[in-house]
């Protein structure tokens, strides 16, 4: 879950306007300049009345929120989510995995008590396909067939990969009938494209869900900011 705020945000001494998003593992503020704190890094998260206050990389940041907003904010901060939940999977879902090994996927849909399953004809309601060359995308059309009433397929890509790209997935989605409605940081080396059937994106812009090409999970790419230190990317 994606959440986004106007706010005011200190660095050490250094005063911005902008707005901040908090998504997976990471909040990116965008304003005159763009900043990136990543969760795993953050020191001493703390609420300060309107503020949610911490350490990063020796950087004194602070902040400032509205009263309801702030709250949240901070659950989400020392209570991050999983990646089962950032793949929105529910308890007992039946999930397929294919060319992906991944302890940590492995063990946070067990926390779910998803249920895997080996075959390829076997409906399911989410399938996870981890994609190294342009030529395995094909498969996914057939993949789509196998899916459950609003299931989904998630297509796992390396961020650094230069053979496959987000446009090769949006392409082979549509010419398979399916639509490209949604982006996860997966890890900090990955991101991960749902695809869903036509007549499921219809229902999720019905529903008020983003859709399109920029989903609600995908964080803005930040520039470079005016202190590198503080981002770590």
């Amino acid at each position: 879950m994606a959440m986004e705020s106007a706010c005011k945000l200190s660095v050490s001494r250094d005063r911005y306007e902008g707005r901040v998003r908090m998504e997976g593992g990471y909040i990116d503020f965008a304003g005159t300049t763009k900043f990136r704190f990543r969760l795993a890094e953050i020191r001493n998260p703390r609420q300060e009345g309107t503020s949610i206050c911490f350490d990063f990389h020796g950087n004194a940041v602070e902040i400032v929120l509205s009263e309801r907003a702030s709250g949240r904010w901070i659950e989400y901060i020392l209570n991050p989510q999983s990646l089962a939940d950032k793949l929105g999977v529910r308890d007992g879902q039946t999930v397929r995995i294919l060319n992906l090994d991944d302890p940590e996927l492995t063990a946070s849909l067990s926390a779910k008590s998803a249920r895997l399953v080996n075959g390829t004809s076997q409906r399911c309601d989410l399938v996870m396909l981890g994609v190294e060359r342009a030529s395995e995308l094909r498969q996914i059309g057939d993949l789509g067939e196998t899916l459950a009433p609003g299931g989904s397929i998630w297509v796992v890509l390396t961020k650094a990969l230069r053979t496959v790209t987000k446009a090769n997935v949006i392409t082979i989605a549509r010419e398979a009938g399916l639509a490209h409605v949604k982006i996860v940081d997966y890890s900090e080396t990955r991101a991960a494209y749902r695809i869903v059937r036509r007549e499921d994106e219809r229902l999720l812009k019905r529903e008020g869900a983003p859709t399109g090409l920029r989903g609600v999970d995908e964080a803005p790419a930040p520039r470079k900011a005016s202190r590198a230190k503080v981002v770590a990317r």
